[in-house]
């Protein structure tokens, strides 16, 4: 939508050029005609013509003065510049009935190229949003070569024909630019989001490193040479975990960077999910109890296809996303088949997930709304999402039952013959 808001803003103020040039035309008309066309259907075209072209100026004037919103845009002036334009093309579609019959071959053939000017305006003005190019190309020519047909002049038959595959071309490449138009503009979206990501980069490291550096350097202080060592013990205490914060940041931004430098090569090989499991239980269940977040696990005895680091690291991200964001009180971790893949789960009961964030929470640096919140860059679940991607799988959220979250990943199958399903451990 945001393209065709700038489009039509772009387009409004530049088609001033295309109403004086029009202006140019019909009073030229007006004058070479007044002799020899039929009055009263000459004096109502001029009519059309000059209550477009005004309605024109005072729309532009209006455009520019008070500048609409976004919202105006796709609500009145779309809709409002496709029907201005459609009347046009219809006026100067029968345009042809009144001025090609009265005209010499000089002037016949004159009138041509003007019509042919007219749709090269419209093929420069068309936006994506009015698509009346087509209609125009239809009405305009399509009368033009109804005429030649019916009233047969000299070169009649070649006229229709060019005439129509000038119309033909016209409209192939008005297709091939706006795939063009669509691919930089992409581009361009590509290229602002990635400066947008080092920004918040940029931004995100040097907030959240400098406060567990900051406390460290704090603690630091507070442990003396010499001192007791019952008395710097939670000072030596609070520095251990700072620095363990700050290494935990700088951690997931080199992860981040080697996923996005595409320097990580999986090793795919039949993993057991409760291996998997014990390792992520490892890392994230003392952070987990110091939350008073109960960690249970489900459906240890399924085999994967994965790289179990990657596999262990995503899922890793997961667990502490639910530890650091959700405020949860149980996190379960656990796995079922489903056809020719598993779906391994990490569902929490805490506060869940607004509906306007569940997509862009998987971007890099956002955090349900919040950049650099809670601690942590933000880059958690966009790392999550490139390591499954990189075993081939698929991770995403869950549509909402109830409280809380449930985040999933799947992976293919590895052979039954591979691992029986265990009980459920807790």
């Amino acid at each position: 939508m945001q393209v065709l808001v700038n489009e039509t803003r772009t387009e409004v103020k530049g088609s001033l050029v295309a109403l004086i040039g029009l202006a140019c035309v019909t009073g030229f008309l007006v004058v070479e005609y007044r002799d020899v066309a039929p009055g009263a259907s000459l004096r109502a075209w001029v009519a059309a013509m000059g209550g477009l072209l005004t309605s024109w100026l005072a729309a532009w004037i209006d455009f520019v003065l008070r500048p609409p919103s976004d919202a105006q845009i796709l609500r009145w002036w779309i809709p409002g510049a496709k029907a201005g334009m459609t009347i046009c093309n219809v006026v100067i579609a029968a345009s042809v009935w009144l001025f090609m019959p009265p005209a010499g071959p000089e002037l016949r053939a004159l009138m041509i190229i003007l019509y042919a000017w007219y749709l090269v305006i419209q093929f420069v003005a068309a936006t994506e949003a009015t698509q009346v190019l087509a209609g125009a190309v239809v009405l305009v020519l399509g009368s033009l070569v109804t005429w030649l047909l019916v009233a047969m002049p000299p070169y009649a038959l070649p006229l229709a024909f060019f005439l129509a595959l000038f119309g033909g071309t016209l409209l192939a490449v008005r297709r091939f630019v706006r795939a063009a138009v669509v691919e930089a503009t992409a581009a361009r979206a590509t290229v602002a989001r990635e400066r947008d990501a080092k920004t918040h980069f940029i931004r995100a490291a040097s907030h959240d490193l400098q406060q567990p550096l900051q406390a460290a350097a704090l603690f630091l202080n507070q442990v003396k040479p010499g001192g007791k060592a019952a008395e710097q013990a939670p000072a030596l205490g609070a520095l251990r975990q700072s620095l363990t914060a700050a290494r935990a940041l700088v951690a997931a931004m080199l992860e981040h960077l080697k996923l996005e430098g595409g320097v990580i090569r999986p090793s795919l090989q039949a993993v057991r999910t409760g291996d998997v499991f014990d390792r992520v239980l490892l890392t994230q269940r003392p952070n987990a109890a110091a939350a008073g977040i109960q960690i249970r696990l489900a459906g240890i005895g399924h085999w994967i296809i994965a790289d179990p680091a990657l596999l262990a690291r995503a899922l890793e991200n997961l667990v502490a996303n639910a530890v650091r964001h959700s405020g949860a009180g149980k996190i379960l971790i656990g796995a079922r088949r489903r056809d020719d893949a598993v779906e391994l789960w990490v569902a929490d009961n805490g506060q869940g997930i607004a509906a306007d964030d569940r997509e862009r929470i998987f971007s890099p640096f956002e955090q349900g709304g919040r950049v650099g919140a809670e601690g942590g860059f933000g880059l958690g679940l966009a790392s999550t999402r490139n390591l499954v991607a990189l075993m081939d799988g698929q991770c995403g959220l869950a549509p909402a039952r109830g409280g809380g979250a449930a985040f999933y990943i799947r992976l293919p199958a590895a052979a039954a013959s591979e691992g029986a399903e265990l009980p459920c451990a807790a």
